[in-house]
């Protein structure tokens, strides 16, 4: 079986915890008032692969947090609210403090897209600086996260075999 780090994170309230809560079983999660104050964490099996999630807080002061999670990453999901424009400005902030310019492969949970006045899906890739793929999702309810993660692991597991993350936003 293949480990992969995959580290979860995106502003308060985007979906960060709810998602990891809907794709893996026995979440760990440390919360206070409903925020996350240190991680949530939990492990999802795909075919050869183990990926082990690890949600970062999403308030802004617990950078040091995002940074000491980072460590040993593989790959990425930014999760942004996708009825909240801002928020995709400040998850590619939180992305570039944590990584700089070279972050490990990401795709992006364009969380909410049940909430009227949503940006598509499209649109989002647009509006963001990196190139990665929008994956519309509604974490609350499940719906997409089995296209996240299924591609997103299989091409972390096929980065090696020539694959480019051209291919995986043309699957997405």
């Amino acid at each position: 079986m293949r480990h992969l780090k995959l580290l979860v994170i995106g502003p308060q309230g985007v979906g960060k915890t709810t998602l990891i809560k809907k794709v893996t079983n026995h979440t760990i999660s440390t919360e206070v008032n409903g925020c996350t104050v240190c991680l949530d964490f939990g492990t999802l099996e795909y075919k050869e692969f183990k990926a082990h999630l690890f949600g970062s807080p999403g308030l802004q002061q617990f950078g040091l947090v995002r940074k000491a999670l980072s460590g040993g990453t593989d790959g990425v999901i930014l999760v942004v609210d996708s009825a909240n424009p801002h928020t995709l400005v400040q998850a590619e902030r939180y992305l570039f403090e944590i990584f700089g310019p070279n972050p490990p492969p990401v795709a992006v949970a364009a969380n909410k897209q049940d909430l009227p006045g949503a940006i598509h899906p499209k649109q989002i890739e647009t509006l963001m600086k990196i190139r990665a793929p929008v994956f519309p999702t509604q974490a609350n309810r499940g719906i997409g996260l089995d296209q996240l993660f299924v591609n997103f692991i299989r091409y972390l597991g096929d980065i090696g075999k020539g694959l480019n993350i051209t291919t995986l936003l043309e699957n997405a």
